[in-house]
């Protein structure tokens, strides 16, 4: 019964949904939507450029941060600006506290939160780390293996910030480095006033970090023998086999992965001491990435440029485009949700939004794919990158970091990103209610990761991710994405705490159905012999193949004696291929969004279920969507508007339900299902629609400048809609900032339902006002807008459209104006490269349409 209906196509015209009507005016805010908390808004990377912050401007900065729907900020300080020299302060100075002490004083009236990162740009290292405490990489002397100081400053610092990188695998180095922080600090975090909520550990950047003075002495305690009989092999001084070159190899990487581990479990216990929590980018550590991301109270992943995706007029940039590595699915963002899932932490973070487009060049269309990409992997705790710290007295653009997406009040975007806020907190408010509810336990096979002859020290990044997405494991992880299979990855160590109970998967963050073993070279007689317990205790066990060998040199007969025999138990079970999928099908609830081409992730409330839906293709859909879950009833809720109604629900003869969705390419939706029928005299239904033939709203179109710079242009009419660059004025074709489109319009005399107004191309953001009422700010694609009731005779249809600050720029550098005012690096191109704008081609400016009234009729599934 369930397969005849899983994913049926509608029969009509394939439409424009009310969750895709997009942007309408704020309505009153139904029972269906959780209260929006501080943590459920968007946070932002707050840099402090050479900390030359005074508390008037913290005062004028936070005040506007928080006006604009952003929940928290993340001290970050970094370089300073040229010129302001005297007013730097240096980091963890008694000054510098003082407006550390402001800033926190002056979140907490606003109802802000403050992060701030242990220690200035990145990673940790500063004046205090003394040659013996800074990192070092591996060589080979005198027949040793030994360390050579890789004398790595810290990248970006701030005053007071500069020095040595710390060495990331000694504790001991850590404790000293964090004696300064203790001292600064000192009671503060004691007192009745608020203060930091967290500390914040960035990706793994320690650069040619391959050594530790005391890697031997663990090497021998962890592996039982002396890493420097093998010094030769390893150095490549001398032959040997291959099997014993990946085991030796093998084991120094499992070296430094503990030992990097051992480095962030000692931070976390520091900031839990001081009374913080902790949050860490785990990536790009030569470690189990999964272990390292849940040693944090807040695990943390990235997002990086911007993602091939199809999405109906989603724009590349001729002119610079960081293509994001990372597969569509996001395998790489689900490393930070599964470590959080798995043990129970609530909030899982990324950093979002770096490098999206070149500088300057950003809009929030092209930001939204990215967002729900990461809702869809985990992702429920949104941290900008970011905004920049500005004194009112500095300069357009003011100070500014480059690979940001300059979310700061001098872009003529700041205002209309503020639509994109609240959206981030509406989906975020739901995910962050209820729990995870991913069905499967796909075990990372992170021996076979690092058990090889290649190379030596490695790094697990995001961006340079083959380790995963060329592995087994991140190609079942794709499929079961797609196959609509909802998971979960899990380390050896965190398995080791998995429980079977009833027939089921007992995680210290929740329960699970399967787990699922990739095919695997290597496998620890410890994981092998967990894995057949939980599988005679009753636990759904499939291994795709069943695992060849032990990893490491030491002991290595005695370990595959024990390893054959636990192979031999008849309670291991291997399904490949179709019978994988048969297999899983019987003992999870899949999700057929994933084979409808809908990105999602669904979470579990006491009383039903939570779901988030993107469209991240190219085709609309229009049609059910057969969930996994059994409900009486469901509501459909709109991020983009905060509107609500009860969904269209059918059930198959099991219980499970079907909901009625349609999603334009770019377009998401909240789903949030009940046990429960609901009372038909408190709810009303969504309102689904079919689209007629639509009617241009062809000119003459009045213009006029509102705000922005350089200088204003002259009002202009338009006969039919273009850039605005193209207007007679020349100052149009350097301005950034918001002009006025007036039109007046008689009703169509025909009949609808409702309307919606197609914006067609709108370079950037749109606010529409019809007969003086504001009805909606329209940034994502599709650029659709449900209007009210239409008048007869005389509609006055506004909008603003604001443009990006692309054209002003490039006006600076033609003009050879020396605005670039930071040090150090100063301005770089998304290539790191010189920035320099002149070169660019004007780009197009404003309402470019076609804009078409389309009358909806309303239809029932």
């Amino acid at each position: 019964m369930k397969a005849r209906w899983r994913c049926l196509a509608f029969a009509m015209v394939a439409v424009s949904a009310m969750p895709a009507i997009a942007q309408q005016r704020e309505p009153v805010p139904r029972p269906a939507w959780p209260a929006v908390t501080g943590t459920a808004k968007p946070w932002t990377r707050w840099w402090w450029p050479g900390s030359a912050v005074d508390k008037a401007n913290l005062t004028k900065q936070l005040e506007a941060i928080a006006a604009a729907g952003i929940g928290g900020v993340e001290i970050t300080p970094i370089y300073g600006p040229k010129g302001a020299e005297d007013r730097y302060v240096d980091f963890l100075s008694p000054k510098w506290m003082e407006m550390l002490d402001h800033t926190t004083r002056e979140a907490a009236r606003l109802g802000l939160g403050v992060d701030m990162a242990t220690g200035t740009g990145w990673p940790f290292g500063g004046p205090e780390v003394s040659a013996v405490d800074g990192s070092s990489s591996l060589a080979w002397v005198d027949g040793k293996l030994v360390g050579k100081p890789t004398e790595m400053k810290v990248k970006r610092a701030a005053p007071g910030g500069e020095g040595l990188v710390l060495d990331p695998y000694s504790t001991a180095a850590l404790g000293r480095y964090l004696q300064r922080f203790s001292k600064s600090f000192g009671t503060r975090t004691s007192r009745s006033a608020p203060g930091v909520h967290a500390q914040f550990h960035d990706s793994f950047e320690y650069y040619n970090a391959s050594w530790t003075p005391s890697l031997p002495e663990v090497f021998r305690k962890m592996h039982g023998y002396d890493i420097q009989s093998f010094a030769a092999q390893i150095a490549g001084e001398k032959a040997i086999d291959e099997d014993t070159l990946a085991r030796v190899k093998g084991d120094y990487r499992r070296t430094l992965a503990k030992m990097h581990l051992d480095y962030v479990n000692a931070w976390v216990r520091w900031s839990h001491d001081h009374g913080f929590k902790a949050r860490n980018q785990a990536h790009g550590a030569p470690g189990n990435l999964l272990d390292l991301y849940a040693a944090a109270d807040i695990p943390e992943t990235e997002s990086f440029g911007l993602t091939q995706l199809p999405i109906v007029g989603l724009r590349g940039d001729a002119v610079g485009v960081s293509v994001d590595p990372d597969p569509p699915e996001v395998t790489i963002g689900r490393f930070a949700s599964s470590a959080a899932h798995v043990m129970g932490k609530p909030l899982v973070s990324s950093e979002t939004l770096t490098w999206l487009r070149e500088n300057f060049r950003e809009s929030p269309s092209a930001a939204k794919p990215q967002l729900d990409r990461l809702f869809a992997a985990g992702i429920n705790h949104i941290f900008y990158h970011g905004t920049v710290y500005s004194p009112a007295d500095a300069e357009w653009p003011g100070w500014f970091f480059y690979a940001s997406t300059q979310l700061t009040p001098g872009n003529p975007l700041w205002k209309d990103f503020g639509a994109m806020h609240a959206y981030v907190a509406r989906v975020q408010s739901v995910l962050q209610a209820g729990t995870p509810d991913n069905d499967v336990l796909l075990y990372l096979p992170f021996d076979d990761v690092v058990e090889h002859g290649k190379g030596l020290m490695e790094q697990y990044g995001v961006h340079e991710n083959q380790w995963l997405t060329e592995s087994s494991v991140g190609r079942l992880g794709i499929w079961m994405v797609r196959a609509g299979f909802t998971f979960d990855l899990v380390s050896d160590a965190q398995l080791q705490r998995v429980k079977a109970q009833d027939g089921a998967l007992i995680a210290p963050g929740g329960r699970y159905r399967v787990i699922v073993v990739p095919a695997t070279r290597r496998m620890s007689v410890e994981t092998l012999g967990k894995l057949v317990k939980l599988a005679r205790q009753g636990a759904p066990i499939l291994f795709e193949a069943l695992p060849q060998d032990v990893p490491g040199l030491a002991n290595l007969e005695a370990r595959r004696a024990k390893f054959a025999k636990l192979l031999a138990d008849p309670a291991l079970r291997t399904v490949s291929g179709d019978k994988l999928e048969t297999s899983l099908s019987a003992v999870t609830r899949r999700e057929w969004a994933g084979q409808a081409g809908l990105s999602y992730i669904r979470r579990a409330r006491a009383d039903g279920h939570d779901y988030f839906f993107a469209n991240l293709g190219t085709a609309a859909f229009d049609g059910w969507v057969a969930l996994g879950v059994a409900a009486e009833s469901a509501s459909l809720l709109d991020p983009l508007t905060g509107r609500s109604g009860d969904a269209a629900v059918k059930r198959n003869d099991r219980g499970d339900a079907g909901i009625y969705l349609q999603l334009a390419s770019g377009e998401s939706a909240i789903v949030r299902t009940s046990f429960v029928k609901p009372r038909p005299v408190t709810r009303q239904p969504w309102a689904y629609t079919r689209p007629m033939t639509g009617i241009p709203l062809a000119g003459p179109w009045q213009i006029e400048f509102l705000e922005g710079g350089p200088v204003l242009p002259s009002p202009a009419r338009l006969d039919a809609l273009a850039s605005w660059t193209t207007l007679p004025d020349a100052e149009s074709r350097r301005f950034a900032g918001t002009a006025r489109y007036r039109i007046e319009f008689d009703a169509p005399a025909m009949t609808a339902d409702a309307w919606e107004l197609d914006l067609g191309d709108v370079r950037e953001v749109a606010r529409v006002t019809l007969n003086g009422e504001r009805l909606a700010t329209a940034w994502s694609l599709p650029f659709k807008v449900r209007l009210d009731a239409l008048r007869a005779r005389g509609n006055v249809l506004e909008i603003e459209v604001t443009n990006l600050a692309a054209n002003r720029i490039h006006d600076l550098d033609v003009r050879k104006v020396p605005w670039k005012s930071m040090r150090e690096i100063n301005l770089v191109s998304v290539k790191y490269k010189p920035f320099d704008a002149a070169a660019w081609e004007v780009e197009p400016a404003g309402l470019l349409g076609p804009v078409t009234l389309v009358p909806l009729a309303l239809v029932s599934p």
